[in-house]
């Protein structure tokens, strides 16, 4: 979808130095000596959770700060919520895992706010992800990772179709593209790790609400 809209991918290349023109920056130097006009350089290196201050205090930490599930550290009366807190997810399989979304830190904060007003609340919130890709909507459910039996539903020839992620027949996440009913509509199929037959998933005519009772 990228190239078809102009993008062009230069992969397995690195960047050796910008190039600058009268003060300001007119282009990148490739490794091979080619260069690239450009007037914005994004880097994109990802994230590191910053532990080191909650880790010399003696909090327990991981790829972050270690919680509970309602958010809360190793230390007495201290709470880690958003991208720094590694807390176990059943959506990753009991795994310690970090998720980078606004939707978890909101809903992790709500979830503290009402522990410390003094209603103990876990935290496990299905995760959800989205992103818009020129006119194209991507939409995430739940964590794929570990999936064995991916399931397309409908033509993605179309620009609207599903894709759902199963591990031992049972749903762990779907991705939908241009299909926010699908979207909408999974959430209930992921928190139950529904198990459905993969015929009734792939059925693009079959409402996944009316698959939510059967799962």
């Amino acid at each position: 979808m990228h190239r078809a809209k102009g993008v062009e991918f230069k992969l397995g290349v690195q960047v050796t130095e910008p190039i600058m023109a009268e003060g300001r920056l007119s282009g990148i130097r490739l490794m091979d000596g080619s260069a690239v006009d450009c007037d914005l350089v994004i880097v994109a290196i990802g994230t590191q959770p910053v532990c080191d201050p909650l880790g010399a205090a003696g909090a327990e930490t991981s790829n972050g700060i270690d919680v509970d599930e309602h958010c809360r550290s190793s230390l007495p009366n201290v709470y880690a919520i958003g991208d720094c807190a590694a807390q176990i997810s059943p959506y990753a399989g009991g795994k310690r895992v970090r998720i980078e979304s606004v939707q978890h830190a909101t809903d992790q904060a709500k979830a503290v706010a009402l522990t410390l007003a003094g209603t103990p609340t876990t935290y496990d919130a299905v995760p959800w992800f989205w992103s818009h890709q020129f006119d194209m909507k991507l939409q995430t459910v739940g964590l794929s990772s570990g999936y064995d039996t991916a399931v397309t539903r409908g033509d993605p020839q179309t620009g609207k179709f599903s894709v759902a992620y199963l591990r031992d027949g049972r749903i762990l996440a779907f991705d939908c593209i241009n299909n926010t009913k699908d979207f909408m509509q999974s959430k209930a199929l992921v928190k139950v790790a529904a198990m459905l037959p993969i015929a009734a998933i792939a059925d693009a005519s079959v409402p996944l609400a009316s698959l939510v009772a059967s799962g």
